[in-house]
């Protein structure tokens, strides 16, 4: 294959970007090419994708003139993003595998695995996010450059200027390594509160396979998720659009790298004000303030501290809430979301002053459970050895959620049941990949028409039989830890769950790789442990395990395939980026679980106290063994046939159903923009959004959506196509930078706290929108 030509790096004018020239009537590119098509082995098209290449690299050095009018810019499918938002260069010769790249990157792997795994047993919770880590790593980066020769022997150390490569996959091994897995949350609470506590080898064992088991996963689903252009991963875009801003637009003379720090100075110093000095400013509703006693008031429109309300016609002016995916998610997903919060509104109020289910006996939002009183339950007093004690549950009597908490279930396994089904009957194509993989006689390969990947191909692939191996691995390692670490958990009951599990992961991988919507977390833990309530009725602990293996794989395999898509877009050979991501998960599993150790075993007497000390709290682990409990020992009581709840599991074949209509009217009209977009399971994961958390965000994000991903793009295609991906960069950055310190040094991820004095728009008595705090 011929090799393809460098294009100089670009030096930004107002009219200048990556794009693909066209004529305006002509269709957009995923209409012109069917974009997943199969052949036989003996056909080829290289001549052409070379051919297209070449023209998109002859356009990009063109377009470095200057000369594209606004309907070249116009951005109108996954394709034409991929190639105009982002350039195609790769520069071949770039050293990526250095000592510099690989000391940077298991430093802040090291750094971000106990930084995440120290702050799991703290009071206040900090993160480690990949826009944190992608500035910093630059920085780092850049003064390493500076500050060390690169002649002689010292080029081992310092091989010239830091480049995207080796920033991308420091990058990709630290995000890797940057949280606390499901894993430990499992060993520490049978440590705390079971008395089980694991040996070593077998805890290791237990994060390590755990999290390759997703990884396996994703490897099986790259030519379906990767390649193509029509999976675009849209959270990829951004990193990768700052990258190339970062690398490519010759520093400070471009203008596009002086927009990105200006406004990344600007957004540091202004998140201050909100995160600190001014909270109203994270939720200004005007019903609040005009009446802060009112508790339906409070429940309707306020939202802007923890479990207050719905924060309805709120607006927020603090990014560390509103976030930039209202910036990069398609137009259509994000439609389908304020459609589903558009249905909270009206379901939540519903089931709550409808007195459903004995609402008004509870908070209106809360996550606990709860005895016909209103009090909280004593989980614990149901157990007897651990396990449910029928007898005992007759004296307690029955147990209750919130009904908001309730609906929330509801809607979650709808939207799973939608969800896949909407996979399955609107995406088969794209899926074909994926499902001819287990077919060992398969003839067919399929071919990929996108300029990323044609670049790609100079690369060695990483051989599918290396992600199989490491799939039967990881699953013999996880049977073994299962008996030796007494999960009570059988050997088919695992097998099940993973089977499960790896169907919802190609669901959700594919939803998050062309729409950009993923699951939440609670939502499949819930799911997982109703699962374990029957299979394994009446223990806790072999419902941790269950929610462990369901949705572990489908998190990391998400996360995963999303860095392989960064990966593509920075062209890091395939084989590295393997490399970074497994040292990535070995490294942080390994610093999790010694930190893990180390805690526990020293504040074993404050984590066990429900209030906890000043610099401990043992709160994520009682909530999570709460969950157990809750799950495990009360769940055939509370959603069994019958019972209160028994429409929760019901509404997982209720959700399988509701694509089907809509897949019949598009079959009949094929050309409907609202029958081809719409989405069941994204519309019902939306609509109970709101009965958890912060809620004021969600009406500034909304119009802020619309106003990017619509307006800007359709009005004014050069500004949207240079700049709205970059400066959604810069405002994350900006913003996670600044909040990593401010919770060092005011928010107490230090050890004290300190307020900002009281004052009308910091008032202790009241929520932070000046509603009445939550009951």
């Amino acid at each position: 294959m011929s090799t393809t030509q460098t294009v100089t790096a670009r030096q930004d004018s107002e009219l200048i970007d990556d794009i693909e020239k066209k004529d305006v009537d002509t269709p957009s590119s995923n209409e012109k090419l069917d974009y997943v098509e199969t052949i036989d082995f003996d056909s080829t098209d290289d001549r052409s994708e070379q051919l297209r290449l070449k023209e998109v690299e002859e356009l990009e050095a063109r377009l470095a003139t200057g000369i594209a009018d606004d309907k070249e810019y116009l951005v109108s499918d996954a394709h034409d993003l991929v190639i105009k938002v982002l350039s195609t260069r790769d520069d071949y010769e770039l050293p990526v595998l250095t000592f510099r790249m690989l000391f940077l990157g298991l430093g802040f792997s090291a750094f971000g695995s106990v930084l995440a795994q120290l702050y799991y047993f703290k009071p206040q919770t900090l993160s480690v996010s990949q826009g944190f880590l992608l500035i910093i790593l630059y920085f780092f980066g850049k003064s390493w450059e500076k500050a060390l020769p690169s002649h002689g022997l010292w080029w081992y150390l310092n091989p010239g200027p830091f480049n995207i490569k080796e920033h991308g996959a420091a990058l990709i091994m630290a995000s890797t390594a940057s949280s606390s897995a499901t894993a430990i949350q499992v060993i520490s609470v049978q440590d705390l509160y079971y008395g089980n506590k694991l040996n070593p080898a077998v805890a290791i064992f237990t994060l390590l396979s755990s999290q390759l088991i997703g990884y396996s996963f994703a490897g099986l689903l790259i030519e379906a998720l990767i390649y193509p252009s029509v999976t675009f991963w849209p959270s990829s875009i951004t990193p990768a659009n700052m990258f190339q801003a970062l690398h490519f637009d010759g520093g400070l003379s471009s203008k596009r790298t002086k927009i990105f720090w200006l406004v990344f100075a600007a957004i540091f110093c202004y998140e201050i004000i909100p995160q600190w000095i001014f909270p109203l400013l994270t939720g200004v509703s005007i019903f609040c303030l005009v009446d802060n006693s009112s508790g339906t008031f409070r429940n309707i429109f306020g939202g802007a501290s923890n479990n207050e309300g719905m924060g309805l016609l709120a607006v927020c002016f603090d990014w560390n809430l509103i976030g930039s995916p209202c910036l990069y998610t398609p137009l259509w997903t994000q439609l389908n979301q304020n459609i589903g919060i558009c249905l909270t509104y009206i379901l939540m109020s519903a089931v709550y002053y409808g007195n459903i289910w004995q609402g008004k006996r509870f908070p209106f939002m809360s996550q606990a459970i709860f005895d016909i009183n209103g009090n909280q339950y004593n989980q614990t007093a149901i157990l007897t050895n651990n396990k449910f004690d029928p007898a005992k549950f007759e004296q307690i009597g029955p147990a209750y959620f919130s009904s908001t908490n309730a609906l929330y279930f509801i809607t979650a396994n709808l939207a799973m049941g939608a969800t896949l089904v909407h996979v399955v009957l609107f995406y088969h194509d794209q899926l074909m990949p994926f499902i001819r993989a287990f077919n060992p006689w398969n003839k067919t390969v399929s071919v990929v028409h996108d300029e990323h990947y044609i670049v790609m191909k100079r690369y060695d692939k990483v051989p599918k039989w290396w992600f199989l191996c490491l799939l039967v691995i990881a699953y013999s390692i996880s049977q073994a830890t299962d008996y030796t670490g007494n999960s009570h958990f059988t050997w088919w009951q695992l097998t099940v769950i993973l089977v499960i599990s790896l169907v919802f992961t190609m669901a959700y991988c594919t939803t998050s790789a062309i729409l950009g919507f993923a699951q939440f977390s609670t939502q499949l833990d819930g799911f997982y442990s109703m699962i374990a309530s029957y299979m394994v009725p009446g223990d806790p602990i072999a419902n941790m395990y269950a929610a462990l293996y369901g949705s572990q794989p489908t998190v990391q395999g998400i996360m995963l395939l999303g860095d392989l898509k960064l990966g593509q877009y920075l062209k890091i050979p395939p084989k590295i980026n393997f490399l970074v991501q497994v040292l990535g998960c070995v490294v942080g599993a390994l610093l999790n679980y010694v930190m893990e150790l180390s805690i526990v075993a020293n504040q074993r007497a404050a984590l066990l106290t429900i209030a906890g000390t000043r610099l401990w709290s043992g709160q994520n682990a009682q909530s999570f063994n709460s969950n157990a409990i809750a799950w495990g020992a009360l769940g055939r009581e509370m959603f069994s046939p019958g019972k209160t709840y028994y429409m929760v599991p019901v509404a997982l074949a209720l959700g399988a159903l509701m694509p089907i209509p809509q897949y019949l009217l598009h079959r009949r009209f094929p050309r409907n923009k609202f029958l081809s977009n719409f989405n069941t399971g994204i519309v019902m994961q939306y609509s109970c959004f709101l009965s958890v958390g912060i809620n004021t965000s969600v009406n500034t994000s909304s119009l802020l959506g619309i106003m990017s991903q619509w307006w800007m793009r359709t009005k004014h295609p050069r500004w949207f196509t240079k700049y709205n991906y970059i400066i959604s960069g810069a405002l994350d950055g900006g913003t996670q930078v600044i909040s990593f310190i401010l919770n060092l040094a005011v928010f107490g991820a230090a050890g004290t706290e300190v307020d900002f004095p009281q004052w009308w728009g910091n008032d202790f008595n009241l929520s932070a929108d000046r509603c009445a705090a939550p009951a």
